[in-house]
């Protein structure tokens, strides 16, 4: 595999070659050029591949990726107060669900302990 600024040729000896190029003597990779690949990983296995479990992954990989650490923390504030599934936070921001939670937990002990020393009147 060779890659420069996002351009990738793919070469393992097969007859077909995956290109992502910028229109010079190259084609863009189309829904068929995935397909050939697609077809080519199943052919492969044994058990061939589950093109929709890998969609299914695809999707989760990229939800997350697009997610800000504020938009994981108001997510994960929508699964507290049950206005979302844990499933759906699940899919959204992952295993972050319980460091959100310790964070939170932490904070709110330091908090506590600093409105402890506080003299009130």
């Amino acid at each position: 595999m060779t890659g420069v600024a996002g351009h990738y040729s793919y070469s393992i000896g097969l007859p077909i070659s995956l290109h992502n190029g910028d229109g010079e003597g190259q084609n863009p990779v189309s829904g068929e050029t995935e397909k050939q690949a697609s077809q080519i990983v199943d052919q492969m296995r044994l058990g061939g591949v589950n093109l929709s479990e890998l969609a299914r992954l695809g999707l989760r990989e990229k939800l997350r990726e697009t997610l800000s650490d504020e938009e994981k923390i108001q997510i994960h504030q929508q699964y507290r107060e049950g206005e979302i599934s844990e499933d759906v936070a699940r899919i959204l921001i992952g295993d972050e669900i319980e460091e959100i939670e310790r964070e939170r937990a932490a904070f709110e002990e330091a908090t506590e302990l600093d409105n402890e020393g506080v003299y009130q009147s």
